[in-house]
């Protein structure tokens, strides 16, 4: 009788056990609805340097007034010198018109504890680039380049794009 009983403690145990795995697999598939578009590349592991310009091209079609956000990712790791980072972004839209942006974003809090999320040495961050944008149909061009005094950055692993519908 005892035997049986154990069993079926295991076995609640066992089921209990897997119920933050369900939600949290549940809470990361329905936080992705809103993704239009998701990349990042890759920066050379010798550095990124102010020369590389790293772009990305994304069609976008039937986007009828919706409103979208741009994201800028970063993954940056232990090397990173710095606190902070300066990004110029240029986009341009389909008809042509570009726009540059001088960006600039916090890593790290004033005691040199590492912003956003991850567990061990790379940290991954999420910025605003440009919210609420109404957006038309089309080829849109991004190019992201550094803009830090150091020529070449060590410890930044790769960089990203986002967009995400609002609606």
């Amino acid at each position: 009788m005892k035997i049986k009983q154990l069993q079926k403690t295991i076995m609640k145990t066992r089921k209990l056990n897997n119920i933050p795995f369900l939600f949290a697999l549940i809470f990361l598939v329905s936080c992705d609805n809103n993704k239009v578009y998701d990349e990042y590349i890759e920066v050379e592991t010798s550095g990124w340097n102010a020369a590389d310009t790293l772009a990305f091209e994304i069609e976008l079609n039937s986007t009828n007034g919706d409103l979208f956000d741009f994201l800028i990712g970063l993954r940056n790791n232990n090397e990173y010198l710095y606190s902070n980072i300066f990004l110029f972004v240029e986009l341009e839209n389909p008809q042509g018109i570009t726009q540059i942006d001088t960006l600039q974003y916090l890593v790290a809090e004033p005691n040199g504890k590492w912003k956003g999320a991850g567990i061990g040495a790379i940290k991954h961050n999420l910025f605003k680039y440009k919210e609420s944008q109404v957006l038309e149909d089309g080829l849109y061009k991004i190019k992201i380049t550094h803009g830090m005094r150091s020529e070449l950055l060590h410890g930044i692993e790769d960089i990203g794009l986002r967009i995400e519908s609002v609606n």
